[in-house]
Order: C-alpha cells, then sequence, then structure tokens
C-alpha cells in the first residue's frame, strides 16, 4: 500500500540557539594587530567566539574548549600560539597506515592554517604559529574551522579504521526515556524512508528523490542527538544519494542500502551512537529572516511547489515543504519562537493526508514569512538561502526548474568525513 502521510515526532536532540557574538570586537583585534599589539588582538579573538568565557593569559593558563566529541587547548609558549585538539591514538595494527592515508588525503591540505601531527601513535590536528607573524583573521580561521574538522573526523578514524579513542571529550547518555522515544522514531523513520523511496522509483522524478533524500537525511539531524560512527556512515553514504547531481538509478541504490542497514542497527549499537554534546562553538548556522523568505517567500523553488499544489499533485508540494521546514530545523540555530513555530507546522501536518498536509503547511510557511521575515519576505533572490555560515559553511544551495514531472531542484548536500 503507498504511504499516505508521515509522521511528526518532538526533538530528542536538544535544539541549539543562535550565539550573540560582538562582531565590535573583531575590528577591534584587528586594530589591535596593526599597533602591534598581537596579544590583546588574540585575546579579542576569543572573546568574540566565547562570549562569557574567562580566557585569561594564555601564556599563563592555556584556554580548553569542547566541541561535541573533542577537546580543543589553546597556549602561547615559547613566542608560538599553539591551538591542538587530540584525535586518535592509531591501532597496533596495518589498519595505522590506511588511518593516517585517510589524515594525509582527506583532513590535511595544503595551504591549510592547520595540519595533522604524529606524535608517537597519537595523532592530533595542530595550529602552531609564531606570535611575531600572527594575525587575528588566521586565529578565527583555525578556531572556527579546526575543532568542527576533528568533531567530524574522530569517530570515522575510530570505527573505519580501529583506532581508539584519545581524550574524548564526555557526551551526556540519553535518560531511558529519551532513548525509547529516539529508538521509535528512529526505526518509523526508516520504514517511511523505505517508502517513499519505493515511491521515488515509480515516479522517476529527480524533484521528488531530491525531496526524499532530504527527509532521510536531516530528520535524522533534527530529531535525533546522533554522534559517534553512526552518524559518521550516514553522512558517508550521503554523499552518494543526496547528491542532487548524481545518478538517480545509483542514488537509488544506495538510499536502498542505507535504509536497510540503518534498520538493522541494534539497540545497543543505537544507545552508543546517541548523546547530548557540548558545543562551544556555534554547531550550525544562525538562521536569519532572510533564511526563510529564501524557501518560503518567493524564488523558483516556492513557485514550483506552489505549482504541484494547485494541479493537484499534493503528494509532491506536501513532502517538499515538510522537507524544508526539518531542513531548517537541522541545520540552522533559530530564536526560540522561530523554531516552535517551525516544530508547530510540522507537528499539525504529521500524519495528515498528502492533500491536507500541502494546504496546511502552505499556509503555516508563508504565515511564518510574514511573522517573522518583514522586509525580508519582499526581496529579490530567487532561491534559498543556502549559505552555511559559521562555523562550517557547507550546506549547498537549493535550485528549481519549472518543467513539469521533470523539475529538479539540487538536493541539500551534506558535507562527509
Amino acid at each position: 500500500m503507498a504511504i499516505t502521510s508521515l509522521t511528526y515526532a518532538a526533538p530528542v536532540r536538544r535544539l541549539p540557539r543562535p550565539l550573540n557574538l560582538d562582531y565590535a570586537l573583531l575590528e577591534a583585534a584587528s586594530a589591535a594587530s596593526d599597533d602591534g599589539h598581537v596579544d590583546d588582538a588574540i585575546h579579542k579573538v576569543f572573546a568574540h567566539l566565547f562570549p562569557g568565557a574567562a580566557v585569561g593569559d594564555l601564556a599563563a593558563q592555556p584556554f580548553t574548549f569542547v566541541q561535541g566529541s573533542s577537546q580543543v587547548t589553546a597556549r602561547v609558549e615559547d613566542g608560538q600560539l599553539a591551538i591542538t585538539v587530540p584525535l586518535v591514538r592509531l591501532p597496533p595494527t596495518g589498519n595505522a597506515v590506511a588511518a593516517l592515508r585517510y589524515a594525509l588525503t582527506t583532513i590535511s591540505g595544503s595551504g591549510q592554517l592547520y595540519q595533522p601531527r604524529l606524535r608517537g601513535d597519537e595523532l592530533y590536528l595542530e595550529f602552531r604559529d609564531k606570535l611575531t607573524r600572527m594575525h587575528p583573521a588566521k586565529v578565527l580561521e583555525v578556531l572556527r574551522r579546526m575543532p568542527v574538522e576533528a568533531d567530524r573526523c574522530d569517530d570515522w578514524l575510530v570505527g573505519q579504521f580501529g583506532a581508539q579513542p584519545l581524550e574524548r571529550a564526555a557526551i551526556e547518555p540519553l535518560s531511558d526515556d529519551e532513548l525509547a522515544r529516539a529508538e521509535a522514531v528512529w526505526r518509523t523513520h526508516w520504514d517511511e524512508v523505505e517508502e517513499l523511496l519505493k515511491e521515488s522509483q515509480r515516479k522517476r522524478s529527480t524533484w521528488f528523490l531530491n525531496e526524499v533524500s532530504a527527509i532521510a537525511l536531516f530528520r535524522v539531524q533534527f530529531v535525533q542527538p546522533i554522534c559517534g560512527y553512526l552518524l559518521a556512515r550516514i553522512s558517508e553514504s550521503a554523499a552518494v544519494w543526496n547528491d542532487g547531481q548524481g545518478d538517480p538509478a545509483k542514488r537509488e541504490a544506495a538510499l536502498a542500502r542505507t535504509a536497510r542497514e540503518m534498520k538493522a542497527v541494534t539497540s545497543a549499537e543505537l544507545r552508543a551512537n546517541l548523546g547530548h554534546a557540548r558545543y562551544a562553538l556555534a554547531p550550525l548556522a544562525e538562521g536569519q529572516p532572510s533564511t526563510l523568505a529564501g524557501y518560503f517567500g518567493s524564488g523558483d523553488y516556492i513557485e514550483t511547489i506552489d505549482k504541484y499544489r494547485t494541479q493537484g499533485k499534493s503528494f509532491e508540494a506536501a513532502l517538499a515543504l515538510i522537507s524544508s521546514c526539518t531542513y531548517l530545523l537541522a541545520r540552522y540555530a533559530w530564536p526560540e519562537d522561530v523554531a516552535a513555530a517551525l516544530m508547530d507546522g510540522l507537528a499539525k501536518a504529521g500524519g495528515k493526508p498528502w492533500r491536507d498536509a500541502a494546504a496546511l503547511l502552505w499556509d503555516h510557511c508563508k504565515g511564518l514569512v510574514e511573522q517573522f521575515c518583514g522586509d525580508a519576505s519582499g526581496g529579490e533572490g530567487g532561491e534559498p538561502d543556502g549559505e552555511g555560515g559559521e562555523p562550517d559553511g557547507d550546506d549547498a544551495e537549493l535550485e528549481a526548474a519549472t518543467t513539469d514531472e521533470t523539475i529538479d531542484d539540487s538536493s541539500r548536500d551534506e558535507e562527509t568525513p
């Protein structure tokens, strides 16, 4: 029997809130650097990124912060600024060579300010440079990028190559109630993904496949406090099935394989890969009024959804609106009232037939633009806002053509390990 609706579940994950960063501190840091006050410039960069944190003299007291599973330490020693993140301890097997090859080909990079460093069998990410060559822009780039890269790669090194965790930050485990809810949602989600995939294979529409792949990836990220190797596996496979430019047959096959594998995950394995991590740096881009307006205000994408809706293709319209709301909640940090409004729309549409869900969400999303976007709703941009922002900048643009069954929107690609 064809799938007639999508369920909604409130997130087990704790939704992040936007950080109020003082960008005047960056201007002051640049001015201090120009005047030769390097220590003051560095301190202002830290004050910008970590509002409220006590950052003292880095030569006397190192500053340590947590980003997911990674612990980052910044210190000044021997006239150098050193920022270091432990990654893993290499295994005493042949896999160590493969792990090092991965570090050199994927984590390392020509011209990159930070690089992998091997000390004995311990692998680190590190930035180190003399204070006489320091500039606030260097410090800012390293602090924004390196901890995120470390948090992204350490679980992959552990799960794929048998490395051992090294000085990992503690992640709060889920309560029994949270775990029960998370597992129920997990099972339902992948069951529904399989049913949606069957519809995609019937419809042979790239537009529809893109919306299915977006739901498959971003509903997990929105609802589940997922971490560890399981998240790395999903992200790695999503490089194929969430690639809007890829071959549709290969994408469908890869998504079907992923759904089978995720359904086979045991309760114990799921528990080991769920937890409430802490993030000193904002883990997501900050949602802006222009972001909402880019999806639901005007432009090719929302016009295409309207075309489906008014031509009686409620399935396509409802799925697109659900996937877009889910994506916005998964990939952006919103003020509490905006996040609540997005979730309210999903909750009201959950379990409803496609026609009812499409009509409800259309009115709801247009209402979001009127309520939260103000002047941004009348912008000239015709595409949704795909700007990643701090810290990772990896959200892809969403595009839509205007032909009928072959309408194609570039899927919201996810950066992979």
